[in-house]
């Protein structure tokens, strides 16, 4: 938080250098703050809007804003390093490192790239002078309403007062999964897609608000991500599930427990309703659920050594109310001992995040726009 006395000497720091070409910059004063919190980044390819983040003593943009207004993509990220490229421009972050790579060229930040909330960030300078010095600001429009775009929602299970499976030692799968979706929004918003989430903080969202949301944004893909808990602490591994009939008893239990959740919510006069698509709507959203959970489970086979329990159908309420190709990712058992270990490592949610993000990615590549695709798997 500002204090008055810092209003003048920031005003001058934020506007030093710089033009209105680009960057514009809202800010918001009363009689005892100065605060920024919103700027229009303005690159060669679009205009747009986004909230500064104060961190680390100074004001800090996500990388997402960035991406979109100079037209970068993601085209290489380990989890040490990210790579954003368009036509004429090449940069390098490293979460933690001030020095950024600009075309090789070494450049100093105010503060390192850091995550911030689940989002990639790096000092306002860059979209303040930095770029703009390097590639400057186009005679553009601001970008189209998101819902031109591909749009994701994220399910984070659980929240609240559902706490969904419990590890030994406390570990609860509400919080683990809530840092994986955060992560995971915050690779596909690089990647320029529209995303949303049902919940960004621990919260408890019903089943059928969940579906709700998703149907209401319209968006083209749900993605409930869960962490697994078994009364055989040998079970073990990840799974992607579709919304058919059950493809086995251990399935079909599964899909029990999660709605077991719907005793906690009020009941609607149409919690049982049935799905009225057409057919071959209904088998569009099949094929393609399936391809996305394939797509999934591909890229999260390639991150960790457990073991690979395939996709699967099952009844999941959540899947079942939703208008769209929908899967649920499960990331691992808390009742096993190694991978609720591993589940609580955060390098780990991690990994497991840039596999989400990448099979996501690789899905609407490859099936994204098939919205009614019934050619069968």
């Amino acid at each position: 938080m500002f204090k008055i006395t810092e209003k003048i000497y920031i005003f001058k720091k934020y506007f030093r250098n710089t033009t209105a070409a680009a960057c514009c910059l809202l800010p918001i004063i009363t009689s005892s703050v100065f605060l920024i919190p919103a700027i229009t980044v303005r690159g060669p390819v679009a205009q747009i809007p986004s909230r500064t983040i104060r961190h680390r003593d100074t004001l800090y943009i996500p990388v997402a804003a960035i991406a979109r207004a100079y037209g970068l993509t993601l085209t290489e990220e380990n989890g040490i390093s990210y790579v954003f490229t368009s036509h004429d421009c090449r940069l390098e972050l490293r979460p933690g490192d001030r020095e950024a790579l600009i075309n090789g060229e070494v450049v100093e930040m105010d503060g390192p790239a850091d995550w911030v909330a689940g989002r990639l960030v790096v000092p306002i300078y860059m979209a303040l002078t930095t770029l703009p010095s390097r590639f400057p600001p186009g005679e553009i429009d601001l970008l189209p309403p998101p819902d031109e775009g591909i749009c994701i929602m994220l399910d984070p299970g659980h929240g609240g007062i559902d706490p969904g499976a419990v590890g030994e030692g406390g570990l609860l799968e509400k919080d683990v999964v809530l840092e994986i979706t955060r992560k995971v929004k915050a690779l596909l918003e690089i990647k320029g897609y529209d995303v949303f989430m049902t919940r960004n903080k621990d919260r408890f969202i019903s089943l059928q608000k969940r579906a709700r949301m998703a149907n209401r944004r319209k968006v083209d893909l749900f993605v409930s991500i869960h962490a697994n808990a078994a009364v055989n602490h040998l079970a073990q591994g990840t799974e992607t599930f579709y919304y058919a009939p059950a493809s086995d008893p251990l399935a079909r239990a599964l899909a029990v427990l999660e709605n077991a959740v719907l005793k906690l919510e009020p009941q609607s006069g149409n919690g049982n309703a049935r799905d009225s698509s057409p057919n071959e709507e209904k088998n569009g959203r099949l094929n393609n659920s399936i391809h996305a959970a394939r797509s999934v489970q591909k890229q999260i086979r390639r991150v960790t050594s457990c073991p690979d329990r395939g996709i699967k159908a099952a009844e999941f309420y959540v899947l079942k109310k939703t208008q769209m190709p929908s899967i649920l990712v499960e990331t691992g058992f808390l009742s096993h001992t190694g991978e609720r270990e591993l589940l609580a490592d955060s390098n780990y949610r991690d990994k497991m995040a840039r596999a989400i993000a990448r099979g996501i990615s690789d899905y609407i590549d490859l099936w994204g726009n098939r919205k009614t695709d019934s050619s069968g798997m």
